[in-house]
């Protein structure tokens, strides 16, 4: 995880309108960032921070496996509800807070300690309700609500942790926060299947051992919270680049003192959206910084929009509900379908987190591929993985032992391609500006991109959830020649 420079021969880029932009900042910058023991040390906080504002989300998602041996009343429409609910009102907050202005009037301090205090409270709330409760109906909900909950608080602590990486002279730093996000998918399934193997070696694990699990990793969520919390007041918020680069305001020829557009630095905390160098934070002046920057980042939204919606709506539920083996005993499922969920989730995991890790070829992708060639990737991107993920899962259109090769292989894929291609957007979008830009543009441009992003996770979560209970619903779990 070492840093790479990433915007070495970055004189003049494409961007929309046929506009040419150069980076916001000068490759002198950028090398200083990089070669400096606090820069390295800043990119490996962007990692920590990204790993652990991820941890809620997933910890809700992995539930799903309970939620099926739990509420099997529920089970076929359980899991879809659980993803919506840790998706959905994420999206919504971050829209809400952005497009209104109200994300750009609050502390990055606030958002990132206020939001995690909060996790950890579920966390709690959640541990106690799953310890002591027998109340199923009361457990249901609490599940869902503590999703719901989570999926707002990550929404504003995510955009929080990147638009700092944003701000920050290098590329590297919303790579790194991407990587965290990739690494977390893989450590919450590596957990769950050592977990299941230490318990219940090759069968399946039961109730109570998918309970004991849900209870470690509710408690895990909680400790998350508060590690989130001294990684940001203990490091970033004292690092020298925070105050260089956040709190002070860049220009065509360098930056500010802080203060230097009329603010007297009043605002230790670095406020989102404005740092200390900005002093015009009305609607207005935020309605024009969202115009500018969507003149150059437009394309990397939809394609944001694209390559999740298209994630989302073709894993986890559909190909980890498919046939995998034909025989079964007469116990139940073979033990090859009883690992399938557990084997499709880190399948992907694995592709998302290698993609977003691989600094060289992203390095050179931020680099070369304008917003509009983002958006032709992800559209190409649904084209080949809709038909091919669909056909080998559900309805499954040739037998489960060669579907399921082409199933792990075609998710590993659609994991590999979505890491590698989001970190591009997300890397480029507020770096690929012109000099001077503001702080201001810049972090709205990192918004927009984000809301992309968000849309996508919620979009294909209910395109999938719609596609399980109509289209999709005589098919799922369906082998190939077996009666519907």
């Amino acid at each position: 995880m070492a840093p790479t420079d990433v915007e070495q021969g970055s004189d003049r880029l494409d961007v929309a309108e046929g506009e040419a932009s150069q980076f916001r900042f000068s490759q002198k910058e950028v090398a200083e960032f990089e070669g400096s023991s606090e820069g390295r040390g800043l990119l490996r906080c962007f990692f920590l921070l990204a790993l652990f504002y991820m941890w809620p989300g997933q910890t809700m998602i992995q539930t799903q496996n309970f939620l099926v041996e739990e509420f099997p009343g529920n089970a076929n429409e359980a899991p879809f509800v659980m993803m919506i609910c840790a998706t959905l009102p994420g999206c919504l907050t971050h829209a809400f807070l952005s497009f209104t202005g109200l994300s750009r009037r609050l502390s990055y301090t606030a958002k990132i300690v206020a939001p995690c205090l909060v996790v950890v409270l579920l966390a709690v709330y959640l541990f106690l309700v799953l310890s002591s409760s027998n109340d199923q109906d009361l457990l249901l909900r609490s599940l869902y609500c503590t999703a719901l909950l989570c999926s707002m608080a990550g929404s504003i602590v995510e955009p929080a942790v990147n638009d700092i990486a944003g701000l920050l002279p290098s590329t590297s730093t919303s790579q790194m926060a991407q990587a965290g996000t990739g690494a977390t998918g893989v450590i919450v399934s590596g957990v769950q299947i050592l977990t299941r193997l230490t318990t219940s070696g090759k069968g399946p694990i039961d109730k109570d051992g998918l309970q004991r699990l849900t209870r470690g990793f509710i408690v895990f969520m909680g400790v998350i919270g508060l590690a989130i919390i001294a990684v940001y007041l203990l490091r970033v918020r004292r690092s020298l680049y925070y105050a260089t680069y956040v709190k002070r305001q860049p220009t065509a020829t360098g930056l500010d003192a802080a203060g230097g557009n009329g603010s007297d630095g009043a605002d230790a905390d670095g406020s989102n959206g404005q740092s200390e160098g900005e002093g015009d934070r009305s609607c207005r002046a935020l309605f024009r910084a969202t115009l500018q920057a969507s003149r150059y980042v437009w394309p990397s939204c939809l394609a944001m929009v694209l390559t999740y919606g298209t994630t989302l709506t073709l894993w986890p539920v559909i190909p980890g509900r498919s046939c995998a083996a034909t025989r079964s005993s007469s116990d139940g499922p073979s033990t090859l379908q009883s690992w399938w969920f557990d084997t499709i989730i880190l399948c992907f995991n694995l592709g998302d987190y290698l993609g977003k890790s691989a600094q060289k070829s992203l390095a050179w992708g931020s680099k070369r591929f304008s917003p509009k060639a983002q958006l032709l990737m992800a559209a190409l991107r649904t084209v080949f993985f809709a038909p091919l993920i669909l056909t080998a899962s559900a309805p499954q259109l040739y037998p489960a032992e060669i579907a399921r090769w082409v199933t792990l292989l075609s998710v590993f894929a659609l994991g590999l391609s979505n890491g590698w291609l989001s970190t591009v957007c997300l890397m480029r979008a507020p770096k690929a500006l012109p000099p001077g830009t503001s702080n201001m543009v810049a972090e709205q441009a990192t918004s927009l991109v984000l809301v992309g992003l968000m849309l996508g996770i919620s979009t294909g979560c209910m395109l999938a959830y719609e596609l399980g209970q109509t289209v999709l619903v005589h098919s799922l779990g369906v082998c190939y020649g077996a009666a519907s």
